[in-house]
């Protein structure tokens, strides 16, 4: 009779510091939740990205003159910065390509011949729009137009992801979906319906906070992030502090000694 409360007892020691442990655990939860309306999504129109202070341009001028168009495309002086250590997928295909031109702190770039532009605001189509008209009214190249590529494109991601950190962007267009893949998703203590996104527009900070279990996050017009987006995943309530954590191996530690000297006083009465 003793041997089988002996096995009880210690069936009970190996089994209820486990229970403990998987009683704080969270369960995941599932990104959108329910159906998704396809035809619905087909009419979300992408925003185009918005030129922001600090931004690097890469700014390429072509035209059928080469040799007048090199010009343009040299070294872009005082307002010519290197591209940022660390971009993947951008390989400079000209002199324009390798450098770019830092919008300062009034929102303005100086380009060879045509001198300050305000291009805060402006997206890449429109910038493009404006070069080539400067260029047309200079009327030293011929069927002169331009390409404009983000060469510093970032986002950031903190809180409850598997791997926080700031991203460099080689493409312009980054949904949430794609800033959680590069890092590393959200883990199984983050809130998938309690996303933060910090944006700043214009000198102005935004709040809002995204749920990504709703399938209308689709149509959101914060579902693709802009230049130097924040993206802060908050913690379940449920997760365990490191101070929790602690406090619960002491109380394992010392429920199983407890439950140890009763078990050799019950068995060696």
């Amino acid at each position: 009779m003793r041997f089988l409360q002996g096995c009880r007892l210690i069936l009970l020691i190996v089994v209820l510091p486990g229970f403990m442990v998987s009683c704080v655990g969270s369960k995941p939860v599932a990104y959108f939740k329910g159906g998704l309306d396809t035809m619905q999504l087909q009419n979300v129109q992408i925003p185009d990205q918005l030129i922001q202070k600090g931004d690097i341009l890469s700014i390429v001028i072509y035209s059928d003159n080469v040799e007048a168009t090199a010009i343009f495309n040299q070294a872009a002086g005082g307002s010519a910065v290197a591209s940022p250590q660390g971009m993947k997928g951008n390989t400079p295909t000209a002199a324009g390509a390798a450098n770019g031109y830092l919008v300062d702190n009034n929102g303005n770039i100086r380009l060879h011949s045509i001198g300050l532009l305000q291009v805060e605001g402006f997206t890449r189509q429109q910038l493009e729009e404006l070069i080539t008209q400067k260029l047309i009214q200079l009327g030293v190249l011929t069927n002169p137009y331009c390409i404009i590529r983000f060469n510093n494109f970032k986002i950031i991601v903190l809180g409850e992801v598997a791997n926080p950190g700031v991203f460099t962007i080689p493409t312009e267009k980054a949904s949430v979906l794609e800033a959680l893949g590069m890092a590393g998703d959200i883990t199984m203590y983050g809130r998938k319906d309690l996303v933060m996104l910090i944006r700043e527009n214009q000198g102005k900070r935004t709040y809002a906070n995204l749920d990504l279990t709703d399938p209308l996050i689709f149509s959101s017009p914060n579902f693709y992030l802009r230049q130097n987006d924040v993206l802060v995943v908050q913690a379940d309530k449920r997760k365990m502090t490191a101070s929790d954590q602690q406090t619960l191996q002491y109380a394992t530690l010392a429920f199983t000694a407890i439950s140890t000297i009763a078990l050799l006083i019950n068995l060696f009465k």
